[in-house]
């Protein structure tokens, strides 16, 4: 799988190291004390501590955050919790930047796959800090939804209605791929009810699989949810029906 840096920018502005097809760490210019401020208050170590263990690992071409956690000074739960939530900060950063984006392969440094996530873990990290409203209310939604044979997604619309961000999943996690595509084909129904002045709230389709799919909208959000069979479709609608 691929291994090295996507940088953002010629300087560059920061990027996002990728190792064994996983985000390792996300980095951008003027936040890099940020990291450092969120380990330490999370680890047993006051500041000037942290600074000593810092140019050490420097000096050992050690990785800060696992050696705090090896030697007991922060836990792995924090640890994790402390880097993407570094990480999601640096890319919503880094995504208002207009500057060019190239890719250097470059050789791992073995991070622990326990501090690596993926791609779309990152992309959630992000969407709860951008809109964490609007997270709350699609998951709670998807959430009343959950059952055997059912997967979707919420997309919050921007206000032209043209773009749909993901910010909750049912039925488990979907590559960032298959999101993209479930969103476009959940836009093409609003798109289509507005070109035959039809507005509608809910609407089912069927798929080539012998699935059907279920797109709804509540003001800025979209969702759409597949079901594998006919007892599921018909509680979603009648779901849907008593919520409207």
């Amino acid at each position: 799988m691929a291994c090295g840096l996507l940088s953002i920018g010629p300087s560059p502005n920061g990027g996002i190291f990728v190792e064994g097809g996983r985000v390792c760490w996300v980095a951008a210019n003027g936040l890099q004390r940020r990291l450092r401020d969120l380990l330490r208050l999370r680890s047993n170590l006051d500041e000037a501590s942290l600074d000593r263990l810092y140019e050490r690992c420097r000096v050992e071409g050690r990785l800060l955050g696992q050696t705090l956690v090896e030697e007991g000074r922060i836990s792995a739960n924090e640890f994790e919790a402390a880097l993407r939530l570094h990480s999601a900060e640096c890319l919503l950063y880094l995504c208002r930047s207009r500057e060019t984006v190239s890719w250097s392969p470059r050789k791992g440094r073995g991070y622990s796959p326990r501090f690596t996530f993926r791609i779309d873990d990152l992309l959630f990290d992000a969407i709860a800090l951008l809109t964490p409203q609007n997270q709350g209310t699609a998951q709670r939604e998807l959430g009343r939804l959950d059952a055997p044979g059912r997967f979707g997604a919420a997309f919050l619309l921007n206000a032209a209605g043209d773009t749909a961000v993901p910010v909750a999943t049912l039925g488990g996690r979907p590559s960032v791929e298959t999101l993209s595509a479930l969103g476009e084909w959940a836009l093409s129904v609003p798109k289509a009810s507005r070109e035959f002045g039809a507005p509608t709230r809910f609407t089912l389709a069927s798929t080539s699989s012998a699935g059907t799919l279920s797109v709804w909208w509540r003001d800025a959000l979209l969702f759409v949810v597949r079901c594998d069979d006919r007892a599921s479709v018909a509680a979603l609608t009648a779901h849907h029906l008593g919520c409207s």
